[in-house]
């Protein structure tokens, strides 16, 4: 045993050393944009059942409703596909009253359509559900078996790991058996944020979650495993406000917060849908919706494809936005450079009751305090006008004002 970790541990040093070049693959250049079954047709893991069928449905959808143009490309399963058994000779299998069809096929069919297809794992012994196999023990054959399949993108959960490993050690031991089947996968670690995974997370996979799961709320107690404030919108705004994230995020490595619930049914509402995918962008995250993409009504489609706040997410400025104030009075502000000399900018009322008037001024964006600078609007795609010393405006509860500013040169 004392020599399996040892060689462990060696593997480690070597991806480190080789990590400039470890996931420049040509996956996940950008923060990836696509779907997640966790919350549509079940309550965001509940039941933990997905149907070859309903990802047909959906993936046809994007298709037709023209989101794959603005970005949607990858259809990701979560834990909710495997067969609690692996086949005769050791290899991973879908459930076959699931997927009747088997799992190439299903991919092949993703890809007919110009996207991505990508599935879920855990690190561990098991999955966090459902008694279905984990990887631990399997990770070369298991890659080889993903490849084989011509999967896109593959998460790996953190449940059911064995002790005597770090999480560091276990991840970037699956990286270099994704790297080595020589297919390109995006690797999506999703090990809650513990072990400083910002520190390191970027050397092994292209995202890398930095907290507990999201859940549908607007706050949601500290309830389960990882780190963070809670499980709602404003506990991941409020704990990623804490960890200065354009320290950390760089092309290649991206930091996630967790999936989108954009108007998950009677939890998620409009206006608290709205700031998550606000901040989402701001941060550079990747933009994967865990709720119901087929025939986007007019206020999901509002917040799901709006071109210009995607094109703050995929700015080729490769980084993210940090909050610059944190007042008393329950308002923040956040900004964000821009590649082109932009910056994108966010007044965020966090109070559940009442308007804020919140200001922002250019000095704290780093310009001079009479610069002139054009504000535009980017939800309502409006310009405001050219303002010297600053801008204002009258926020509602839960909600943002969310736009780009342009310095006159």
């Amino acid at each position: 045993a004392g020599v399996v970790i040892m060689m462990s541990r060696l593997l480690v040093w070597l991806l480190v050393v080789c990590s400039v070049h470890a996931y420049n693959n040509g996956m996940g250049a950008t923060p990836p944009m696509g779907w997640n079954t966790w919350c549509t047709d079940d309550a965001c893991g509940a039941i933990d059942y997905c149907f070859e069928s309903v990802i047909k449905d959906v993936a046809k959808s994007i298709v037709t409703q023209g989101l794959n143009k603005l970005g949607y490309e990858y259809i990701n399963l979560d834990d909710c596909w495997s067969d609690t058994n692996r086949s005769s000779s050791g290899e991973l299998q879908p459930n076959p009253k699931q997927f009747p069809s088997g799992m190439p096929a299903l991919i092949e069919y993703i890809h007919s359509l110009g996207l991505k297809f990508g599935v879920y794992t855990s690190i561990g012994t098991k999955t966090c559900k459902r008694n279905r196999p984990g990887l631990f023990g399997h990770f070369d054959q298991d890659a080889a078996t993903l490849a084989k399949w011509g999967v896109d993108f593959v998460k790996t959960d953190n449940c059911n790991k064995p002790a005597q490993f770090t999480e560091q050690e276990l991840f970037s031991n699956l990286s270099r058996s994704l790297n080595q089947t020589g297919r390109p996968m995006l690797f999506s670690l999703c090990e809650w944020g513990d072990e400083n995974v910002q520190t390191w997370g970027a050397n092994v996979a292209q995202m890398y979650r930095i907290q507990m799961d999201h859940i549908p709320f607007w706050h949601y107690p500290h309830s389960g495993a990882g780190l963070g404030y809670g499980g709602g919108t404003r506990d991941i705004i409020e704990y990623v406000g804490t960890l200065n994230p354009s320290t950390f995020v760089r092309q290649y490595g991206w930091m996630d917060p967790d999936f989108l619930e954009t108007m998950f049914p009677i939890t998620m509402s409009f206006t608290d849908s709205k700031t998550e995918y606000t901040f989402w962008t701001l941060w550079s995250a990747p933009l994967i919706v865990a709720t119901d993409m087929r025939d986007l009504s007019a206020d999901k489609a509002y917040i799901l494809a709006n071109p210009e706040v995607i094109s703050i997410d995929q700015d080729p400025s490769y980084t993210a936005g940090d909050r610059l104030a944190n007042n008393t009075d329950g308002s923040e502000v956040w900004s964000r450079h821009l590649f082109n000399g932009d910056q994108a900018v966010v007044l965020f009322n966090k109070n559940d009751k009442g308007p804020l008037t919140i200001k922002v001024t250019w000095g704290q964006l780093g310009w001079p305090q009479n610069a002139n600078v054009t504000v535009r609007d980017l939800w309502e795609r409006k310009d405001m006008g050219a303002y010297t010393q600053g801008y204002s405006a009258i926020v509602q509860p839960h909600d943002v004002f969310y736009f780009r500013a342009s310095v006159e040169k």
